[in-house]
């Protein structure tokens, strides 16, 4: 818990920081509301006496106030952060000890229909994996680490990549990613960029000619000139028909100022979170980080995102003037702003239809990453697994990732080569059920490239199948067998299958969804179909008898019942299991037994 006791003194230190600024923004909000009344107070005792004091008052009120406000701005910003960092330090703690009420739930997704490990390796949903070590901002930066779970890597040289350029980047670097995004990672609402990206591409934006923008700004131009000459009675009142014909013709586009206002409500933010993550990524240094500087080219160019965006920002704030409705109408009097700023707003999204979504891809992309780095740095008694081309998998002290570390039991394990079938047996609630998961859960963390809950694995890439968690379907019209056979079905086809990368699948309790005599057929003949094919495995069974088939390696979980209950070490040992508990149970928990 070493970790642990870094990161609470950490938090410490940002707590009594921030309350320091909590102060200090106290005290400016008051200073600023003195200098007010103050300014107000001795404008008032001069305006009799002496009119030019009274303006002095005045002015030395605003520069005062708006230095005032300045400060006080910044304030706020840097109290906001320490916040920020309070959020993400406190959640980091809560990831060591697995307090799953303080780690943000990740945003909901569907469960991928018929996938092969889902829901048997917990990998979405509450307490999962994807909970465990998503400490990304945006909904597709979550997304995108769920996928990582969801469809493992295959390839050695694609996990070696993948390590390699996890291990480029510092866990600061990856806290301060998070900073920067805002969003989920400090308590907020996940930052939803398809938004963005459906803006770009939608066709609901009213354009505006250049053209047309001149020739209003030529009337607006032409109306002043007009109203001047009026003024010195040189001309009649002319004016009334340049400025009829520019509110006229700026009424016709009226959809235009509509769509403008719509985007600066509904966009600012998002965008505002983009120029604040992509200024970070361009002053990454990246020397001596190879997969890192690749991955942020797109962020080292001449056109820098940030820059682009500010101006798509200036565009959209001005935009927000709408919301002062006697200004937003002054202004649009005196020269067609709205409909240049709309002019300017699809002329910068067709610049940014090619570039943006890529520039998010990679922020995305980094997100995740972060989350993979960050699990790492947390967990530092985890290793790096070693990915090999061939050999099987060999795995030291091997524990699941999602059991509280105070109560976790690791164990040993290994398979040579595809082909061997393990059987597993022993009583119920001895651990078989949860061995099979750790092994599912490990395996997925190292091909993701992640750590691994073990002090040594070394495996080749496998393609990942799993029937441990089978429900049935009343909506679709079959039962829990038929379910569960559906399954075993797939996971044999998946071994035919003409595939370099052998298949690992996983099985619980075979066939119990049926009787004993048809289960145990069952299962003969499905275990014979097994062994000796492009793929490896562990079935785990109550069933005794099928250790008695040829080739099999068996390995077996324990337990002892006494007087005082039930006590598992959850072991693994070689071998069939010696004994059984139900029997027993039914009998200490006063059920009749024959």
């Amino acid at each position: 818990m070493a970790r642990h006791t870094l990161l609470s003194r950490h938090i410490d230190r940002i707590s009594a920081r921030s309350n320091q600024l909590a102060t200090a923004e106290q005290i400016i909000s008051n200073a600023r509301l003195i200098a007010v009344i103050m300014g107000a107070l001795l404008a008032s005792f001069f305006f009799a006496s002496s009119p030019a004091a009274s303006a002095v008052c005045i002015v030395v009120t605003i520069v005062v106030f708006a230095a005032l406000v300045r400060w006080h701005n910044r304030v706020r910003q840097r109290l906001g952060r320490a916040r920020a960092w309070m959020v993400i330090k406190r959640t980091n703690c809560a990831r060591i000890t697995q307090d799953w009420a303080n780690i943000r739930q990740p945003p909901e997704f569907p469960i991928v229909s018929d996938h092969p490990f889902e829901t048997d390796f917990d990998i979405s949903g509450a307490r999962s994996l994807h909970h465990l070590l998503d400490t990304t901002s945006s909904r597709q930066g979550s997304a995108r680490l769920r996928d990582m779970l969801l469809y493992p890597l295959t390839s050695t040289d694609a996990i070696h990549a993948r390590q390699s350029l996890l291990a480029e980047l510092s866990p600061l670097w990856c806290d301060r990613l998070a900073l920067n995004g805002g969003g989920a990672a400090v308590g907020e609402r996940p930052r939803d960029t398809q938004r963005i990206v459906d803006w770009l591409e939608s066709t609901d934006l009213t354009r505006v000619s250049g053209r047309f923008v001149a020739l209003l700004g030529a009337l607006c131009l032409l109306s002043a000139l007009l109203w001047v000459l009026n003024q010195l009675g040189l001309l009649p009142p002319l004016y009334a028909f340049s400025f009829g014909a520019y509110a006229v013709l700026s009424f016709t586009k009226a959809k235009a100022a509509q769509s403008l206002w719509s985007t600066a409500m509904g966009q600012h933010d998002i965008y505002s979170a983009l120029s604040s993550v992509f200024a970070f990524l361009e002053h990454t240094k990246t020397a001596h980080k190879p997969g890192l500087h690749a991955m942020l080219a797109p962020f080292k160019g001449d056109e820098r995102p940030s820059r682009l965006l500010r101006k798509l920002l200036g565009v959209i704030a001005a935009g927000g003037l709408q919301a002062n409705p006697i200004l937003w109408m002054f202004t649009n009097v005196i020269m067609p702003w709205d409909l240049y700023h709309a002019y300017r707003l699809a002329r910068l999204r067709d610049e940014y239809r090619q570039r943006l979504p890529g520039w998010l891809r990679v922020w995305h992309e980094l997100e995740a990453m972060a989350a993979l780095r960050i699990f790492a740095h947390l967990n530092p008694d985890y290793v790096q697994p070693t990915i090999t081309e061939g050999g099987g998998l060999q795995a030291t002290q091997i524990g699941h990732p999602l059991i509280d570390p105070d109560t976790r039991v690791c164990n040993d394990f290994r398979l040579d080569q595809t082909g061997q079938v393990v059987l597993i047996t022993g009583s119920n609630m001895s651990g078989k059920s949860a061995f099979l998961r750790t092994l599912g859960s490990n395996l997925v963390l190292a091909q993701a490239g992640a750590v691994v809950c073990a002090q040594l694995l070394e495996v080749q890439p496998l393609r990942l199948y799993a029937c441990i968690r089978i429900n049935d379907s009343l909506a679709e019209g079959y039962s829990y067998f038929y379910a569960e056979v559906r399954r075993l079905r797939q996971i044999l086809d998946a071994l035919k299958a003409d595939e370099a990368v052998p298949l690992f699948y996983l099985i619980d309790e075979i066939f119990k969804g049926t009787n004993n005599r048809e289960r145990l057929q069952g299962s003969r003949a499905y275990i014979q179909a097994l062994m000796g094919r492009h793929g490896m495995g562990l079935i785990s069974t109550h069933d005794l008898e099928l250790a008695s088939i040829a080739g099999l390696l068996n390995y077996h979980f324990t337990d002892n019942i006494s007087d005082d209950g039930l006590a598992f070490d959850y072991q693994l040992r070689p071998g069939v299991s010696p004994s059984t508990n139900a029997l027993r149970i039914m009998a200490r928990e006063g059920l009749p037994i024959e």
